[in-house]
């Protein structure tokens, strides 16, 4: 008997199959966000922040080949506290949101562990396209209260060169000054939650 019930407990653990642990999670556009720092003048650091915010990321942590993510934040969404400055960053002069509503991100792979990630996608600003990599640390999965729903927290940030994708001139006084450092630091937080 206890031949038969070993040899029928093997048959199981061979054809039972053990299911993805791939999660599909909706970012939560009110707990995620994306800001951005340029230097102006060589003084002080103009901070904005991008406040509409949407996408998916699929995340496995044990295949991290099953992840992938699409983020889209709305250029007009942009609000820095300064009603002139944000009109000048969404104006055709910089974003120009109008013709380019939306910036998107694309990730294409994640490597490394869960306490030194890298993601690496394409990064698409002012209707250009470019290949980046940034550090990351994902936070969970754990229970979100609220939702009782599964969450992940996503929290990088990258450095990325306006005029590489076509957002403004190199601008400088006559003196050497620059008006508007060409480097942007962009640090972001993405909370998702499971469908």
């Amino acid at each position: 008997m206890k031949t038969r019930f070993k040899a029928i407990l093997i048959v199981l653990l061979f054809t039972v199959t053990i299911p993805s642990l791939a999660q599909t999670y909706t970012v939560d556009a009110g707990h995620s966000s994306f800001q951005s720092k340029v230097i102006r003048f060589g003084v002080v650091p103009v901070v904005g922040r991008f406040n509409d915010v949407s996408g998916v990321v699929i995340f496995d942590e044990t295949d991290l080949s099953k992840t992938k993510a699409t983020i889209t934040i709305k250029t007009e969404s942009y609000e820095a506290n300064n009603d002139a400055g944000e009109d000048a960053v969404k104006s055709a002069a910089f974003l120009n949101a109008a013709a380019f509503p939306v910036i998107r991100f694309e990730l294409t792979s994640l490597t490394g562990d869960k306490d030194n990630y890298v993601a690496r996608g394409t990064l698409e600003i002012h209707g250009v396209k470019k290949e980046i990599e940034c550090p990351v640390s994902i936070l969970g999965p754990s229970i979100d209260l609220p939702t009782k729903k599964q969450s992940v927290g996503i929290i990088g940030n990258l450095a990325v060169d306006r005029t590489e994708f076509d957002v403004g001139r190199e601008m400088k006084l006559p003196n050497g000054m620059v008006i508007i450092d060409n480097t942007v630091m962009i640090n972001f937080v993405i909370l998702g939650i499971a469908e």
